[in-house]
């Protein structure tokens, strides 16, 4: 379910605004502890939309059909329920809410300080140079990071590739070759779960992308995965986009500089 509603957000923060899957993706956020047992002609109906709109929303955020958007749809109640907790940071203070949250979002990136191999940083910002196609991805907020990071390295002359939609991420992943940078932010490491639920990626390891992924996940052992820049954290709201925010900042520094130096 959590799933869903990264793909539902990324749509609407991608589709023009009033499109078919713009709506039926806002709708179905909305409403969706009320759409369990939702049919495709009432869910047309509700978005102003025809029952073939539905089908097409479904195949455009990878759904086989809509039955399986209304299988991810009835997860909903157990993965909200969880969700909740995610507002829970150490050491929080009622009394001093922003104090205590800042206090521990410092503590949190004094762990990156102290975790962070500086080396494969450097290693990357080399790779970035050096590789012509270069791509970045992350879902929710490290796209975010992700974004940012395609906007930093543009002022240097460095353009990169990203995209908010999960099925354009893979899309662009699926027809990637050796010729191919591609850098994944993910805080936990389960990026590729999500993108390719259902698939794997890479079945030609031979001629796939190299791959870098920045994550906090150090138990993270992918076939496919080529160099990985680990780093220390909490995993509660204090902690998390801030230490993909720094590394990603910190490879648009070192890429700046290492163009300034003349070869």
């Amino acid at each position: 379910m959590f799933n869903l509603m990264i793909i539902l957000s990324s749509m609407i923060n991608s589709e023009p605004f009033g499109s078919n899957n713009y709506k039926i993706a806002k709708y179905i956020i909305e409403n969706i502890e009320d759409l369990e047992d939702c049919s495709v002609s009432q869910l047309a109906k509700n978005c102003y939309v025809s029952n073939s709109s539905i089908s097409r929303f479904c195949r455009d955020i990878g759904m086989s059909d809509f039955n399986a958007l209304k299988n991810q749809i009835a997860k909903f109640g157990v993965s909200h329920e969880t969700m909740k907790e995610k507002y829970e940071f150490k050491d929080y203070d009622s009394n001093q809410p922003m104090k205590s949250y800042i206090k521990s979002v410092i503590e949190n990136l004094k762990l990156v300080l102290l975790s962070v191999d500086e080396e494969s940083i450097q290693k990357l910002v080399k790779d970035i140079s050096q590789y012509h196609k270069v791509a970045a991805f992350g879902y929710r907020q490290s796209e975010n990071v992700a974004l940012n990071l395609q906007y930093d390295l543009q002022t240097s002359g460095k353009h990169i590739f990203t995209c908010i939609k999960f099925i354009e991420q893979a899309e662009y992943m699926e027809h990637a070759n050796q010729d191919h940078l591609i850098i994944i932010f993910s805080d936990t490491g389960t990026y590729f779960e999500r993108v390719f639920e259902r698939t794997k990626p890479f079945k030609n390891v031979k001629t796939k992308p190299k791959i870098y992924m920045i994550t906090s996940n150090r138990d993270l052992k992918i076939h496919y995965v080529d160099e990985y820049i680990y780093y220390h954290s909490r995993h509660d709201y204090a902690s998390h986009p801030y230490p993909l925010m720094v590394i990603s900042d910190v490879i648009c520094v070192e890429y700046a500089h290492m163009k300034k130096i003349p070869h």
